[in-house]
C-alpha cells in the first residue's frame, strides 16, 4: 500500500472507457481527474447507505427493456417500475407515488429510461 498525502492509496483497474468519460467529465467541471473519480466513488457509498436506511426492505433486482426491476422483502414480492407518458409507475402499486418510486428515483438506470428515446 502507499501513501500520498498522508492518505493511503490504492490501485485498482479502470476500463479505458471508463476512465476517459471520468477524465473529460472532470476536466469539464475544471476539477483534477483523481479527485473527481474520488468524489463520484463516495457520492455513490453514501447514496447506498442513504438508500439501506431509508428503504432497507428493497432493492434493486435488475433493470431490462426499460424496466427496473425492485424487490421488496417487505411483501415478499418484486415491483416494475417503467415509464407511462414519461412518468415512472410503479405496476405492484399500481401508482406514480409510492416507496418504489422514490427509491427508484435514486437509481442511475431511473435517468437511463428518460435519456432513451421514446419509440
Amino acid at each position: 500500500m502507499v501513501k500520498r498525502g498522508g492518505k493511503e492509496v490504492i490501485t485498482v483497474e479502470i476500463f479505458k472507457q471508463t476512465y476517459d468519460l471520468m477524465k473529460a467529465n472532470a476536466g469539464k467541471l475544471k476539477w483534477n481527474t483523481k479527485e473527481y473519480i474520488n468524489s463520484v466513488l463516495a457520492e455513490a457509498i453514501e447514496r447506498d447507505r442513504f438508500l439501506q436506511t431509508y428503504a432497507p426492505n428493497l432493492s434493486r433486482v435488475g433493470y431490462q427493456d426499460n424496466i427496473l426491476f425492485i424487490r421488496d422483502a417487505k411483501v415478499g414480492k418484486t415491483a416494475d417500475i417503467f415509464l407511462k407518458d414519461r412518468v415512472l409507475y410503479c405496476g405492484l402499486c399500481e401508482s406514480k407515488d409510492c416507496i418504489h418510486i422514490h427509491y427508484a428515483f435514486a437509481l442511475p438506470e431511473v435517468a437511463k429510461m428518460y435519456l432513451r428515446k421514446p419509440r
